[in-house]
C-alpha cells in the first residue's frame, strides 16, 4: 500500500514540472485546480461580473477570493499583525498557548491538510509541536492548500526543518482540496491515514452562515470515524472593538479593485472613486468591509453598464460572528460531528475568539466526486 505523500512523489517524478517540497525547495507546488489551472478560480470573472453588474443596489459584492490575488497575500499580512487586528492577536496566543495540548490529540501517520495556508506563521507553533509530541513516530505529512502561488511557494519556504513532518504545497480552492483528498479516499491501493483539516484565520467567517455549514459538511463528508477539523471562529465582542478591528484593512479592501480589473481586463473601477467603508451590522450578524463610491460613477464591462451612487457600496469581506450555541448547533447540523474542545483567549468574556476541535463520530459516505 502507498501513502497520499507517495501519491505526491508519484505524480511528482511523473511530471517534469511537479516535484515534492523538498525536491523542489519549495520552488514548485503540486497544481490540484479541477481544470489544471487556477482560471481566476473558475471564471471569477463570472462571479465579479454577475455580483456588480447583475446585482441591485445595496447587494453588489466582489469574490474575497479576489482580494487574495496579486499582491493581496502581502497586503493581509502586513493588516492581521496590526495591534487592533484582535482574530490574530487571539489566534496566535491560542496556539503558542496550547499547540501541545492540541498535538497530544493528533495521532502518529496522521495528514494535516490547511485549507487557506496564508503566510504559516500560527502553523508552525502547532507543528514544531506536533514535531515533539511523543506519540509522533513515524511521522505525519502537512499539507498547505492556498489559491495563491506566489505566497504558498513564499510560505513554505519559511518553514524550518522539522523532525518527523514532511510539508507538501496544494495549488487550489477549498473545493479542489476536498475532491483531491476523496480521490485518493477512493483509491484502493492508497493506504488511509487519519485525517486533521485546519481551517484557521477565521476563513469561515467570510462565508454566510448557510454557506459555512455546507462547507464543514463538505469537509465531514471526506472524513471517517477519528478524523478531526480545528477551526478558528470569532464571536461577538463591543463595536468599537470590531470598528477597530477592520479600520486598517482600508489598502487590503481597496486593493481588490485593482485586482478585479487584472482579472476582467481592462479597468472597471477608477481607484480615484472610491474609498474604504466599514460597519457592524448585527442585523446580519456580520461586520462588513466595502469599496464605497465616493461620487457617483459608472462601472462598464462588456457592454453592460451600471451606475453607482455617491455613497453605493460594493461588500468585498463579510465576516460573520458567532456565538458559542450557534456554533454547537452549526456541528449538530452536520449530523456526524461532534466538539471535542474550544480552546480561548484570558480575556474570553471581552475577546470571544476560539479555536474549535471537533471530531468526525459516523463513518460518511465518500464525496465529493
Amino acid at each position: 500500500m502507498i501513502t497520499f505523500s507517495n501519491i505526491v512523489s508519484q505524480w511528482s517524478t511523473s511530471t517534469p514540472n511537479v516535484r515534492t517540497m523538498q525536491e523542489a525547495d519549495h520552488e514548485d507546488i503540486l497544481d490540484i485546480s479541477q481544470n489544471g489551472q487556477l482560471d481566476s478560480l473558475g471564471s471569477l470573472k463570472d462571479r465579479i461580473a454577475e455580483g456588480v453588474f447583475k446585482a441591485c443596489p445595496g447587494k453588489r459584492q466582489i469574490p474575497i477570493e479576489v482580494m487574495y490575488q496579486g499582491n493581496g497575500a502581502n497586503l493581509y499580512a502586513a493588516y492581521s499583525s496590526s495591534p487592533a487586528y484582535y482574530l490574530y492577536q487571539a489566534e496566535r496566543w491560542i496556539m503558542q498557548t496550547y499547540a501541545t495540548e492540541m498535538a497530544s490529540l493528533i495521532t502518529d501517520r496522521s495528514s494535516i491538510i490547511e485549507l487557506g495556508s496564508g503566510s504559516l506563521e500560527k502553523t508552525q507553533v502547532l507543528l514544531q509541536a506536533v514535531a515533539h509530541a511523543p506519540q509522533i513516530v513515524d511521522g505525519i505529512d502537512y499539507y498547505a492548500l492556498d489559491i495563491n502561488r506566489k505566497a504558498l511557494v513564499k510560505s513554505l519556504a519559511s518553514l524550518p526543518a522539522l523532525k518527523t513532518i514532511k510539508c507538501h504545497g496544494l495549488f487550489g480552492t477549498y473545493n479542489d482540496g476536498l475532491h483531491h483528498v476523496a480521490k485518493l479516499q477512493r483509491r484502493s491501493d492508497v493506504e488511509q491515514v487519519p485525517l486533521v483539516f485546519m481551517w484557521l484565520g477565521s476563513g469561515i467567517e467570510n462565508l454566510t452562515v448557510e454557506g459555512a455549514i455546507g462547507m464543514v459538511k463538505s469537509i465531514a463528508d471526506v472524513m471517517v470515524d477519528g478524523d478531526m477539523i480545528l477551526v478558528g471562529m470569532d464571536g461577538w465582542t463591543s463595536d468599537t472593538t470590531i470598528d477597530a478591528a477592520y479600520e486598517p484593512a482600508d489598502k487590503l479592501v481597496l486593493n481588490t479593485l485593482m485586482n478585479a480589473n487584472e482579472i476582467l481586463g481592462q479597468t472597471v473601477f477608477d481607484m480615484s472613486k472610491f474609498v474604504y467603508s466599514t460597519q457592524v451590522n448585527r442585523l446580519e450578524g456580520r461586520n462588513e468591509c466595502c469599496c464605497m463610491a465616493s461620487e457617483a460613477v459608472e462601472l462598464n464591462y462588456q457592454g453592460k453598464t451600471v451606475g453607482m451612487e455617491r455613497g453605493e457600496k460594493i461588500l468585498v469581506v463579510p465576516s460573520y460572528k458567532y456565538t458559542d450555541e450557534q456554533v454547537i448547533d452549526m456541528v449538530k447540523a452536520t449530523g456526524c460531528l461532534e466538539v471535542v474542545r474550544r480552546f480561548g483567549t484570558p480575556d474570553d468574556a471581552e475577546i470571544h475568539y476560539g479555536i474549535w476541535m471537533w471530531r468526525k463520530t459516523t463513518r460518511a459516505t465518500i464525496s465529493p466526486k
